[in-house]
């Protein structure tokens, strides 16, 4: 049904009724997509300001990004020609064009995905400094990619795109099959990868409340399981349509989000309490002052427990306790007046040599004193007279 435009009014770009769904993908395509780019940009200001330098997670992810960035040109430029619209209103070349596109969407959709899982390996591994840990993500990387290659393959080989739909599964044979073991490599690689992550978790020495902030950001891609299995099972009734290019459109809003959130949730790990939370004791991946990270991993950092019970990260000196100069000596007698002043250049410090130096030479150690409030107290002490008898 045609609809009336006002005068004075434009027609709306796309119309959604009973034959026509392309503006459904067009406006889930461009949410997911702006969502993704905005969560790149806080990606690339945290590395560029707040925790540097770029590693290969961060490529890669951007690899990842531009993958998805032309799939959904893609998807917009079908939609443009007749995707999402009732087969019967469309011509036999427009039909084997939007054929064409889809496939080429499928594969940058495998693509997206798998890009999307190395930068997770990747990210798992600049946190991990353990060898036994680093071999098992590349076994994983290897299996990921074995299955990648052999899911293009299913989704390019022996499918006709040279006749016009009839049915898709007349066109691929096995296509439902296909996407099946294509669908069950990405779940158990999301599976293996969580899993992962809760022995790389398990192993830190930390209270409970720090470790589950960690999963959940490891946990973050579990919702991919979820929209992969909605996806399939959209795509089970698109197989056997006879209306392809309508039908089409359920499950490929589902490839839109699957592509996308993929993208977001490789964002997770740049947020600052996660990153503070894993670096603690184990990991190398940020600081608890992102703005002097690379400086501030030349120093050693010792755990300890105030009196109150909680945790305190408290600097050590660099230089050998044996090379450390004689304290001067902090009594200054103010001649001809009787008295005496004392100088503290640490609240609470004892006027001792062993804890005093140790102190001192903490706060002379360079770099150590941005973050350390001194306060210098001057204590005097009046001598009475003594009378002597």
């Amino acid at each position: 049904m045609a609809i009336k435009v006002p005068p004075g009014q434009s027609p709306p770009f796309e119309t959604v009724d009973s034959e026509h769904h392309a503006g459904i993908i067009i406006i889930v395509s461009a949410i997911c997509l702006v969502l993704s780019l905005v969560c790149l940009l806080i990606r690339v200001y945290v590395r560029l300001l707040l925790s540097p330098p770029f590693g290969i997670d961060d490529v890669i992810l951007l690899g990842a990004t531009i993958s998805a960035v032309v799939e959904s040109v893609i998807i917009f430029h079908t939609a443009s020609i007749g995707f999402g619209t009732a087969i019967h209103l469309l011509g036999e070349n427009v039909i084997q064009r939007i054929q064409r596109a889809i496939i080429t969407s499928d594969v940058l959709y495998l693509v997206t995905l798998y890009l999307s899982r190395c930068c997770i390996i990747a990210i798992y591994s600049r946190l991990t400094p353990r060898r036994r840990h680093k071999n098992t993500l590349w076994g994983i990387l290897a299996v990921d990619t074995a299955g990648f290659i052999a899911s293009i393959l299913l989704v390019t080989v022996n499918c006709a795109t040279t006749k016009s739909w009839v049915t898709p599964a007349e066109h691929c044979p096995s296509l439902f099959g296909r996407w099946q073991f294509i669908t069950a490599i990405g779940i158990v690689t999301e599976v293996t990868l969580f899993l992962f992550s809760v022995l790389l978790v398990y192993g830190l020495q930390m209270a409970i409340r720090p470790k589950l902030v960690i999963m959940v950001a490891f946990a973050a891609r579990l919702p991919l399981i979820i929209f992969e299995a909605l996806r399939l099972a959209d795509f089970h009734s698109f197989t056997t349509s006879h209306n392809p290019s309508f039908d089409a459109i359920n499950h490929y809003v589902w490839n839109q989000v699957t592509i996308n959130y993929a993208l977001i949730s490789c964002t997770a790990f740049c947020l600052r309490p996660f990153m503070n939370a894993v670096t603690t004791s184990y990991g190398t991946a940020g600081d608890s002052n992102l703005e002097s990270t690379s400086r501030s991993r030349s120093y050693p950092y010792t755990s300890d427990r105030n009196r109150s019970g909680q945790g305190s990260y408290a600097l050590q000196s660099l230089h050998n306790r044996s090379h450390i100069a004689p304290e001067p000596n902090l009594f200054r007698p103010n001649v001809g007046s009787g008295e005496a002043h004392v100088t503290s250049t640490q609240p609470g410090s004892s006027t001792g040599g062993h804890s005093d130096r140790e102190d001192r030479n903490s706060l002379n150690s360079e770099g150590s004193t941005k973050m350390i409030i001194k306060k210098d107290v001057e204590y005097e002490v009046h001598s009475s007279p003594v009378i002597l008898h």
